[in-house]
């Protein structure tokens, strides 16, 4: 494949750069993700990372994206237990180095750069709101809940807000199983009129 600059692209170096950039995530997290070093580790040239990525944030958000785009949906049969499944999967990735370390710098990366918020909205946060709506849906179909007059996006703010805070604020409180059965038992005090 030959590039619009007129060079063949090395599918190679992307895998490479993607690794390395992974690596420098988990251990020193955004701070320490530069372009140089980046093409210095791999033996590569600037204009070779330009060519694959407009900036190293859209570079960090394409590992995010890699590992954690997919949100696996849930399906236990009951609502309860299927919001814990969801919150379960999320504590999970909030608590892993990639997150803790990245996030905070991707959310500034986000607030600057639309095309880095719109991956991210549309890659990273609807699939798992849409996972919520889903469950709620079901459990509709199921008489678990009376109608469907919920506000499923409030309900995607009460269980993914506390996670996020914990993660990006220095309150050094855990982001554990407590707290995702803490705010599986608020959403459901906030459906309770309708279970």
């Amino acid at each position: 494949m030959i590039t619009n600059m007129g060079r063949r692209y090395d599918p190679t170096i992307s895998q490479a750069l993607f690794q390395a950039a992974e690596r420098m995530m988990q251990s020193d997290g955004f701070a320490s993700l530069t372009i140089d070093g980046l093409v210095n580790e791999v033996g590569t040239t600037r204009p070779a990372f330009y060519r694959r990525y407009d900036s190293i944030a859209r570079l960090a958000l394409d590992v995010i994206l890699r590992r954690y785009g997919d949100a696996p949906p849930a399906d236990t049969g009951a609502l309860r237990t299927d919001l814990l499944t969801l919150q379960r999967n999320d504590l999970a990735m909030m608590n892993s180095s990639l997150i803790s370390r990245n996030l905070p710098a991707l959310l500034e990366a986000m607030r600057t750069d639309e095309t880095i918020r719109s991956m991210y909205m549309e890659q990273f946060i609807s699939p798992r709101r849409n996972n919520v709506a889903k469950v709620i849906a079901s459990a509709v179909d199921r008489g678990e809940i009376e109608d469907d007059s919920f506000d499923a996006e409030y309900v995607c703010d009460l269980l993914f807000g506390p996670l996020l805070s914990r993660a990006l604020l220095p309150v050094e409180l855990p982001i554990n199983d407590l707290l995702a059965r803490r705010t599986v038992d608020t959403v459901m005090r906030e459906l309770s009129p309708r279970v």
